[in-house]
């Protein structure tokens, strides 16, 4: 599992450790080096695994500071890419329902389609999140009751990041009108996740035997429009790509199904490029 030495993750670590009997369990520590307290985060995490008698893999990152991304979103993928380099099965974090709500609120602002209001997912291929259900003020309890030492990340209480505000400055805000704030919001990450997988169930209908890309520029010409993007926005999200906002996509779809056969329009984003060429729309990183 991936243990921050935080709250959320030391109580993860201790519930496992206890049902883990006959199961292999082991934890990863990602470094940031962002804060000057980072050193001091990777002993405790040493020193609660050493307690449970848990082998612990610390892992430092570089983060870059100035990015195109975000300082956020930039040690998100980061951080992800050095799970990707833990050999386990599976790989459990400790995200919880207030991350859950604020992650919703967060994408929704954002101006995100279905599959962001959808949150994020207790399951996403071996990543698992047992603890979605439960809200932090429940993980305090239980990190109390079982006498838990935790380390906080002074970096949680900075409004300049986008999700803390939303934490710090907008959630309690609501709360004081709607006490099941936390509570209903997550409830409705789950509505909108059911409605992602039943738009995921077209999209691969629409497909027929297609898979990824490319993809004939003639099955998308057979689509209404809506469903043309869902296509398009189903493949980019298997290749884990953020497709881009939908005046953006509109355009470039016509584009590729409008253009004459000696024209190649493409649709270049941060990551990627999407173009037309010989009859099909392809895929290629930048």
């Amino acid at each position: 599992m991936a243990l921050s030495g935080g709250l959320d993750s030391s109580v993860l670590l201790a519930l496992l450790a206890r049902c883990a009997a006959e199961r292999k369990l082991s934890a990863i520590h990602v470094h940031h080096g962002l804060s000057p307290h980072a050193d001091a985060w990777t002993e405790v995490c040493q020193d609660i695994c050493a307690a449970l008698k848990v082998p612990l893999e610390v892992v430092r990152i570089s983060v870059p500071r100035k990015t195109g991304e975000g300082l956020e979103a930039s040690a998100r993928r980061l951080r992800y890419q050095a799970f990707e380099t833990c050999a386990a099965d599976y790989l459990l974090l400790a995200h919880h329902a207030n991350d859950q709500a604020e992650t919703l609120l967060f994408n929704l602002l954002r101006g995100a389609g279905v599959r962001g209001a959808a949150g994020i997912p207790a399951v996403s291929g071996r990543y698992l999140r047992p603890l979605l259900p439960f809200a932090r003020a429940e993980l305090e309890a239980c990190a109390k009751q079982l006498g838990l030492r935790w380390v906080d990340d002074e970096s949680n209480e900075d409004v300049s990041f986008s999700r803390n505000f939303i934490r710090h400055k907008v959630v309690p805000v609501l709360e004081t009108r709607f006490p099941a704030t936390v509570e209903n919001l997550a409830r409705a990450a789950d509505h909108f996740a059911e409605a992602q997988e039943m738009l995921d169930e077209i999209a691969r209908q629409d497909l027929g035997t297609c898979r990824d890309f490319p993809v004939p520029v003639a099955l998308f010409a057979a689509l209404s429009a809506p469903r043309a993007r869902n296509v398009l926005r189903y493949l980019l999200a298997l290749r884990g790509l953020q497709a881009p906002v939908t005046k953006r996509l509109e355009e470039a779809l016509r584009q590729f199904i409008e253009a004459a056969p000696d024209r190649h329009p493409s649709l270049e984003l941060p990551t990627y490029r999407l173009f037309r060429a010989r009859g099909r729309i392809a895929l290629e990183p930048r």
